[in-house]
């Protein structure tokens, strides 16, 4: 029964687990890790298809009316040209740096820890507001859970937790977990 508790929590399955302690990801996994890194660079193809031609365009309306006001020698709206140029150049350098971040492809690496888990509660108080995070601390590495992963793990048993880490972003993301002994 603690085994389906810790399977529907991070919901995976003995195949996912199988090959997790054979040190590779199942297929699942590796569709659900390509789907999550598509989907990404799918959102930062479209931020960079509004975001590039946005910017020339409110450029090029600067450029134009710097240019007017020079042929003409009437007096130009700097108000406008001095906004544009504010908004047109760094929304141009953020649209191709998110282009940029769109063709790099994050690969996904295997890791495993190992020992006793402890389940620490951290509350902060910001503006008026309470904030409570809960962080599964085992083998030096800290992962963020919910409150429910109580009812789940027993505080002080020695787990196998089965992760990825991206290559890129160092993102870790528990994959399985299994118990390997009783604290007492």
């Amino acid at each position: 029964m603690e085994d389906q508790k810790l399977k529907a929590y991070f919901k995976f399955d003995e195949v996912d687990l199988t090959a997790n302690r054979n040190g590779a990801f199942s297929d699942s996994q590796r569709r659900k890790l390509a789907s999550r890194q598509s989907g990404a660079i799918r959102q930062k193809k479209i931020v960079s298809r509004i975001g590039i031609p946005l910017s020339l365009l409110l450029l090029g309306g600067m450029g134009y009316l710097i240019y007017q006001g020079t042929v003409s020698g009437t007096q130009t709206n700097s108000v406008a040209i001095f906004w544009m140029g504010l908004c047109g150049l760094p929304m141009l350098v953020a649209s191709l740096y998110i282009f940029r971040l769109s063709l790099i492809q994050q690969k996904y690496l295997l890791k495993r820890a190992e020992g006793p888990i402890n389940i620490v509660k951290e509350s902060t108080f910001v503006n008026g507001h309470t904030y409570t995070r809960y962080d599964l601390h085992v083998d030096g590495k800290k992962f963020q859970v919910t409150s429910e992963l109580g009812d789940v793990l027993r505080q002080g048993d020695t787990y196998a937790i089965y992760y990825s880490e991206g290559s890129v972003s160092g993102h870790d993301e528990i994959l399985s977990a299994e118990r390997i002994a009783s604290a007492g």
